[in-house]
């Protein structure tokens, strides 16, 4: 009898750890990048070449990191919500560097021009047509 109460006891307290361990996954709030330091700095060209080169190889470097990139504007658009994005030029006719912007960034991405040198801060997603960064701010 004594050992089954010890058993019991373990497993509660097992069970207490991984009730705690879950609310703090639960309520962990992701990193804010506009805070963050960028693990990588590299150019809109070199980003889009490393994913046309070897797409695997250019996915364990850059995706789910901050990544700051240079490079200049194609385009920029924003939609009726306030979702701003901004496309670098990469040397490539058939894709760029698609940078979506926090919603409290809108004004600050109004004040860009295409044609203007520009260094963005974001999350790399990988590339679908165009490489993507998202959660991006402007680096001053």
């Amino acid at each position: 009898m004594k050992k089954a109460k010890r058993i019991l006891l373990l497993l509660l307290v097992i069970a207490l750890l991984g009730a705690g361990y879950a609310y703090y996954q639960y309520t962990r709030q992701p990193p804010d990048v506009k805070t963050e330091a960028a693990e990588i700095k590299t150019e809109a060209g070199e980003l889009v070449a490393a994913f046309n080169n070897d797409e695997a190889a250019a996915n364990k470097i850059y995706v789910e990191k901050i990544i700051s990139v240079t490079g200049k504007i194609a385009d920029i658009k924003i939609d009726p919500t306030g979702q701003a994005t901004v496309f670098l030029e990469s040397g490539d006719p058939m894709a760029s560097v698609t940078c979506s912007f926090y919603d409290t960034e809108a004004a600050a991405v109004k004040n860009l021009a295409t044609g203007r040198q520009v260094t963005i801060k974001g999350v790399c997603t990988g590339k679908l047509m165009d490489v993507v960064l998202n959660k991006c701010s402007i680096v001053p």
